[in-house]
């Protein structure tokens, strides 16, 4: 969905698809029909965000024909669905990592999808994100690791530079922290990330992690302030049982950071309602599960003043 400040910045509004992964791209359009189209109809828009999870094979499959990546883009069209953001985590489904940022499967992963990113985003839309994983594993780091991550990641920024130069794009991949990483902080984030590239490089911040006290909200937006550092994408949001604090403080605080202009970023929340996916049976309880949370997102921002674009 797409919501309209009154600065005139849109905000894009998703679900994370990762809630229903697929290996290839015959099930991944087919569970865009199943799951993705009911929601935008319950929701009542002609146009849905949608977070997709590539598994590597899709990536590299999309890569290597570019009728499938048509393809992928017209079936997208034809269902009132829109991407403006990838889950770039990995592995062979949505909860597995996949190689960390020493080893070259993540380089070229990462910019298979920064490059499919770029084809698939709306004519009108200059910006695009990807998350993806913290590094590595904290406890198999050593230090000689960091170089070689640190190369990639600088090769990385160049030819994100280099598809800009090509597409007009901005991707911008977010490295999102998570305990026991390498980047267990956003502070942390940042001093890896924020002196290679503070436009292409940025950190995805965890709106469940944030309102957890993991890390303070408020802090974090400080230091991305001070650093220039994107806020590339706000993930995991979503409306949480009593004992576990709601997401409603961190959208509002990250929200209004990026259109004040405090904090670097692209306008991008995704919605993720992996805790709810076990209770949901079927199809018709994943699809209720997912418009709810939506549902409860979109109200938030328009309490914040924004409206619902066209």
């Amino acid at each position: 969905m797409r919501l309209l400040h009154d600065d005139g910045t849109l905000v894009h509004l998703a679900y994370n698809a990762g809630v229903h992964p697929a290996d290839d791209l015959e099930n991944l359009i087919a569970h865009l029909t199943r799951y993705a189209v009911p929601v935008r109809r319950r929701l009542g828009v002609d146009r849905l965000g949608i977070g997709l999870w590539l598994a590597p094979a899709v990536a590299d499959h999309l890569m290597a024909d570019r009728i499938e990546l048509v393809r992928l883009r017209r079936s997208l069209e034809e269902r009132g669905l829109e991407v403006v953001s990838l889950n770039g985590t990995g592995g062979r489904n949505q909860e597995v990592p996949g190689p960390d940022w020493a080893k070259p499967e993540r380089y070229r992963y990462t910019m298979a999808l920064a490059r499919i990113l770029a084809f698939l985003l709306p004519e009108d839309v200059r910006f695009g994100s990807i998350s993806t994983i913290p590094i590595g594993w904290r406890r198999d780091w050593p230090a000689d690791l960091h170089a070689i991550a640190s190369r990639r990641l600088e090769r990385l920024s160049r030819e994100l530079r280099g598809l800009y130069g090509v597409t007009g794009k901005t991707i911008r991949v977010g490295f999102e922290p998570w305990p026991g990483c390498v980047l267990e902080t956003t502070e942390q984030a940042l001093e890896r990330v924020g002196d290679i590239d503070s436009e292409h490089l940025g950190v995805c911040l965890d709106a469940c992690h944030l309102s957890c006290g993991t890390e303070r909200p408020d802090a974090a937006l400080r230091g991305l302030a001070l650093a220039g550092a994107p806020v590339v994408k706000l993930s995991h949001v979503h409306h949480h049982s009593q004992e576990i604090p709601s997401t409603q403080p961190v959208i509002k605080d990250t929200l209004n950071a990026i259109l004040s202009g405090a904090v670097n970023g692209s306008a991008h929340i995704e919605v993720e309602a992996h805790e709810g996916t076990a209770k949901a049976k079927g199809p018709a309880a994943l699809v209720a599960r997912l418009a709810d949370e939506l549902d409860w997102t979109r109200d938030n921002l328009t309490a914040l003043g924004l409206k619902l674009a066209a």
